[in-house]
């Protein structure tokens, strides 16, 4: 697990509405993968009706993110408060 810098923390947070659980019955899209998608990202995309695709991943290849309680999570830095 990394360090925080001195007077700052890390803590889980939902990701935003473009990370969705669920691999849908897919396959990871990292190249050589094959194993079975646990999340998608909404991606934009201009040739696609809708202006988007879905990019779905492993567990291994979310990157930084995690998957707790059905909602997909990212770290981040933040500072400690300070004492009153």
């Amino acid at each position: 697990m990394r360090e925080a810098p001195d007077g700052f923390h890390f803590e889980w947070v939902a990701e935003n509405d473009d990370w969705k659980v669920g691999g849908d019955g897919r396959r990871c899209r990292m190249k050589g993968c094959g194993a079975d998608a646990v999340a998608a990202l909404r991606r934009k995309h201009r040739r696609s009706f809708s202006g988007f695709t879905w990019w779905y991943y492993c567990a291994a290849h979310l990157y930084g993110r995690r998957i707790v309680d059905g909602v997909v999570q990212h770290e981040r830095l933040v500072r400690d408060e300070m004492p009153a």
